[in-house]
C-alpha cells in the first residue's frame, strides 16, 4: 500500500521546509482521506512554520477523529501558533469539561489565559494543575509568571522541597525549568544572590539537552555579509515585489520585539505576526542559506522565473493568511530576523526594518536568566550568548549600510524611559497611526518595566562569566 504521506515525509527528510508546506497544502486542498494521519500533517506543518496549514490540517483531523482528544489538542496548538489564544482556550476548556482532572489541560488553559493577559485567571488554572500534580514543574513555571512570591510563603517552600527531594525523577529540561522558576521566586523576595545561583544551575541543566555550533553560526554571518554587497542589491533591485506594507523587526530576545510589534499594530489596519512564525524563512527556502552563490544558483535554476519575486509574493500571501485579513502594514518580529534581512530587503525592496538595540550587559543577563520554551540553544552559555549577540550587531550594521534609509533604530532604554515618545517615532517611520501606537505603548509600559535598565546588577558576582565573555566579543 502506498503511503499518502510519502512525499511529505521525503520533503522533511531533505529538510525542504517549503516542500513540506507545499505538500501539506496540496493534501489539504485535495481533502485527502487521511483520518488520524492529519495529525502528522498538522505536526509537520507546524514544525516548518506554516501555522495556517497546521490549522487547516488540525480542523480536518477533528472532523475525521472527533472523539480523539489529541485531535483537539492539535487544533488548540495551531490556533495558539497563530496568536488566536481565545479560540485555543475555548477548545481546551471543552477538553477540560471532559477530563477535569488532567493537570496538563489545566496547565495549557493557564498558558492561553496568560497569553490573553488574564493573569489572575491564569494563576487559578496553574494552581489547579499543581493541585492535581504537585510535581508539575511546567505548571509551577507558569504560576511564577503570574504571581509575586513572598518570603516564607508555602509556594516557595514547595518549590524548594521539590528541588531537594524529587529532581532525580526529572528530565534535564524539567530540572532546568525548576531552577529558573526558583530563580524568579528568589528575585521576588529580594534574594538576588540565591536567584543568580539558580539561574546558573538552570542554564547548566538546559545545556544538557541542547547543543549549538557557534562557529558555524559565525561563518554563516560572514558569508551573508560577503554576499550582500551594494552591487548585488542593485543588480536585483527590480526583481522583488514592490510592496510598502512589510516591516521587519530585528531584535535579539529580551529586547522588546513582540512588545513593539503589538504597539505598532494598534493601528486598526496594521497587523503583527507572531515572533515564532518564521514565514519568511519558510518561503525563502529556494534561496538556500541566502548566500550570493545559492541565490545565484536559485535564479539560474528558475529558468527565467523571477525567483526573488516569487519568494516575496508567497510570503505576503501567507502573512495575510496568518493575520486572517488584509493589512496596511505587516509587522514581522520573527526570531533571528537579522539572518534573513538581506533576502527580505531584496525580495521586498520597499519593505522597512526596525532595529532594537539594548545595553549588552543588561541584554546578556536577561537572555541568560530566561528559560525559553522554544529552542534557543545558544542562550545557556556566556560565550555563546556574547558571540551570537556580536553576530547580530555585525549583521544589523551591515543591513543599515546596504539598505540606506530603510532601517530605523530604537534603543530599549528609550522605550523604558519614554514608551509613548519612542512608539511615536517608530510609528512615523513606518507610517502607521502614531496616536494609536502611543496609547498602546502607555497601556503596555508596565510590561517592559519588569526588565529594567541596569538589571544585570542583580547578578552580582555571577555576572563575571558573562562580563568576561562580552569583553572577549568586544561588546563592552
Amino acid at each position: 500500500m502506498i503511503d499518502p504521506l510519502s512525499d511529505l515525509h521525503e520533503a522533511r527528510r531533505r529538510e525542504d521546509l517549503l516542500g513540506v508546506s507545499v505538500e501539506a497544502r496540496r493534501l489539504i486542498e485535495a481533502e485527502a482521506q487521511l483520518g488520524s494521519q492529519w495529525g502528522d500533517v498538522a505536526g509537520l506543518a507546524m514544525e516548518v512554520g506554516d501555522e495556517v496549514a497546521a490549522l487547516k490540517a488540525a480542523e480536518l483531523l477533528t472532523r475525521a477523529s472527533p472523539n480523539y482528544p489529541q485531535s483537539w489538542l492539535w487544533l488548540a496548538s495551531a490556533l495558539s501558533g497563530l496568536g488566536r489564544h481565545q479560540q485555543a482556550l475555548e477548545v481546551i476548556e471543552k477538553l477540560i469539561a471532559q477530563q477535569p482532572n488532567d493537570p496538563a489541560l489545566q496547565r495549557r488553559a493557564g498558558r492561553a489565559l496568560l497569553e490573553l493577559g488574564k493573569t489572575n485567571l491564569a494563576a487559578l488554572s496553574f494552581r489547579r494543575a499543581i493541585s492535581l500534580d504537585r510535581f508539575d514543574v511546567l505548571a509551577w513555571e507558569g504560576l511564577a509568571e503570574c504571581i509575586t512570591f513572598e518570603s516564607g510563603s508555602g509556594e516557595l517552600a514547595a518549590l524548594e522541597e521539590m528541588r531537594l527531594q524529587n529532581t532525580a525523577n526529572m528530565s534535564s529540561t524539567e530540572r532546568g525549568a525548576l531552577a529558573y522558576t526558583l530563580a524568579k521566586a528568589y528575585r521576588d523576595v529580594g534574594e538576588d544572590a540565591v536567584a543568580a545561583m539558580r539561574v546558573a544551575e538552570g542554564a547548566a541543566f538546559c545545556r544538557d539537552d541542547t547543543g549549538f555550533d557557534t562557529e558555524r553560526h559565525e561563518q554563516s554571518v560572514k558569508a551573508l555579509i560577503a554576499s550582500y554587497e551594494p552591487q548585488f542589491v542593485e543588480k536585483h533591485e527590480d526583481a522583488g515585489v514592490i510592496d510598502g506594507r512589510p516591516v521587519l523587526i530585528m531584535a535579539p530576545p529580551c529586547a522588546g520585539a513582540d512588545w513593539l510589534a503589538d504597539v505598532l499594530a494598534a493601528d486598526d489596519d496594521a497587523g503583527a505576526l507572531q515572533r515564532k512564525n518564521g514565514l519568511f524563512w519558510l518561503n525563502a527556502t529556494p534561496l538556500g542559506d541566502q548566500t550570493l552563490a545559492e541565490i545565484s544558483e536559485a535564479i539560474e535554476a528558475g529558468w527565467g522565473r523571477n525567483v526573488l519575486g516569487e519568494v516575496g509574493k508567497r510570503y505576503l500571501s501567507q502573512a495575510e493568511e496568518a493575520l486572517d485579513r488584509t493589512a496596511s502594514r505587516i509587522i514581522d518580529p520573527s526570531s533571528l530576523s537579522e539572518m534573513a534581512a538581506g533576502a527580505y530587503g531584496v525580495c521586498l525592496p520597499a519593505a522597512k526594518m526596525i532595529r532594537i538595540v539594548r545595553d549588552p550587559r543588561d541584554l546578556a543577563w536577561s537572555i541568560y536568566k530566561t528559560r525559553f520554551r522554544k529552542a534557543r540553544h545558544w542562550t545557556y552559555h556566556p560565550d555563546d550568548i556574547a558571540r551570537v549577540m556580536a553576530c547580530h550587531n555585525r549583521l544589523c550594521e551591515h543591513w543599515e549600510a546596504i539598505f540606506p534609509g530603510r532601517v530605523f533604530t530604537v534603543r530599549y532604554e528609550e522605550l523604558l524611559a519614554d514608551a509613548q515618545g519612542a512608539a511615536r517615532k517608530a510609528a512615523a517611520f513606518i507610517d502607521v497611526d502614531a496616536d494609536a501606537a502611543a496609547a498602546e505603548a502607555w497601556l503596555r509600559s508596565e510590561t517592559l518595566g519588569k526588565d529594567p535598565e541596569g538589571v544585570h546588577k542583580e547578578a552580582g558576582e555571577r555576572f563575571e562569566p558573562l562580563e568576561a565573555a562580552l569583553a572577549r566579543a568586544e561588546l563592552i
